[in-house]
């Protein structure tokens, strides 16, 4: 609570500075806020358990899911200088389901791999997933003959929680849920300057966290309660590119972007069935409508 406090003394104090005279190349506001609602797709790693009659896997999901996306972001410039201060909060979701025609169905405990039979019923699994953060950076930028030039770093938080419901005949077999914490920094380089005479900024950013992830099991008809957690360093890459333009009297953004993530944790399956925590690599793309507050 006291490092909450803190942050944001901070953030409140660097936002009140007052300003001096003119420093981006497409912008002389001393602060800009903008709220964004996006169409978010992230690609995470398969889930699967279980065996149907036929061989194939009882329950399934690719991982490669739709959902929805909104930020909060707020720059302030000290103008009469080089540096900006930068920071965004975000908060995605995706829901997928897949059901399966009636069959005969193996199901492993995640605990123990021990199977159980299940006949009559279709399956259901219900894979969601909720991705937050938060970042703060500061911004370097050199006016140039060719539009502004940036650089800087900052530091980065954001999180995948997954949940994994896995249904049959309408009753709960059990849920498995995977959250993935990632705590780290960016370092990033930018251009800033005017496309077919809109302002318009491209960023390339690089980040290096620490992956924490904590994994739990809660039972149902297969009974049983669990949990495990699983470490690693993981990298990414991301390229945004945004444009603006005047709508009416409002000013409104448009922003597409992709990332690259090295290693996010999995769910895997040992030889008898139960589960076990892997890595794997991700990616998340979004296309963002921005209002300027």
């Amino acid at each position: 609570m006291r490092q909450l406090i803190l942050t944001a003394f901070i953030t409140t104090a660097i936002l009140a500075v007052r300003p001096c005279h003119g420093q981006s190349t497409i912008s002389d506001n001393p602060l800009e806020l903008t709220f964004g609602k996006a169409f978010w797709g992230v690609m995470l790693p398969e889930y699967k358990v279980g065996t149907d009659a036929n061989g194939g896997n009882a329950f399934q999901d690719d991982g490669d899911t739709l959902g929805a996306l909104w930020e909060l972001k707020a720059v302030r410039r000290f103008l009469g200088t080089r540096t900006s201060f930068e920071t965004e909060a975000f908060y995605g979701l995706a829901r997928a389901n897949s059901n399966a025609d009636t069959i005969d169905v193996d199901v492993p405990n995640p605990l123990s791999g021990a199977n159980s039979a299940f006949s009559g019923g279709r399956s259901h699994l219900d894979a969601d997933v909720d991705h937050y953060g938060y970042d703060f950076a500061l911004r370097d930028t050199w006016q140039t003959r060719f539009g502004g030039l940036s650089a800087g770093c900052g530091f980065s938080y954001m999180a995948f929680d997954q949940d994994f419901n896995v249904e049959y005949g309408g009753a709960r077999l059990f849920k498995e849920s995977l959250d993935s914490d990632f705590v780290g920094g960016k370092a990033f380089v930018g251009w800033d300057g005017f496309v077919l005479g809109r302002a318009s900024n491209l960023d390339l950013i690089f980040g290096y966290y620490d992956m924490d992830a904590d994994y739990h099991f809660a039972g149902g008809s297969v009974a049983g309660s669990g949990s495990d957690k699983i470490s690693r360093n993981s990298g990414t890459v991301e390229a945004s590119y945004t444009t603006r333009a005047n709508l009416g009297k409002w000013l409104v953004g448009f922003t597409t972007s992709a990332t690259y993530i090295s290693r996010i944790a999995k769910i895997e399956r040992a030889a008898n069935g139960s589960a076990m925590l892997g890595t794997d690599d991700a990616a998340t793309v979004r296309a963002m409508f921005e209002i300027f507050l």
